[in-house]
């Protein structure tokens, strides 16, 4: 399936160690029926560059499978250049 902005809310936002303006990190949340496969296609997120809604070392906790079995996952976002968002898995069983 494709990224649902429905399922996509920012949470808190933890403070950057540099301490400038602007730079705090983002806690999201993301609920979907999508598998990790499915998530972690190149791409998946892009549609947060669009908004601007991401940055690199944001978190997003997932709650994934839905619509089979649920399971909860944890990312990074490692970088977000040209509008294409790429993150890293950061619990793995």
């Amino acid at each position: 399936m494709a990224f649902n902005i429905k399922g996509f809310r920012t949470v808190d936002y933890i403070p950057h160690p540099s301490g400038e303006a602007g730079a705090n990190l983002g806690k999201h949340v993301y609920a979907t029926n999508d598998d990790p496969a499915a998530i972690e296609t190149a791409g998946y997120f892009n549609d947060l560059a669009t908004y601007k809604w991401v940055k690199t070392g944001d978190q997003i906790d997932c709650t994934l499978d839905l619509d089979g079995t649920p399971m909860r996952r944890n990312y990074i976002v490692t970088s977000v250049t040209s509008g294409v968002v790429a993150i890293a898995a950061q619990n793995v069983a």
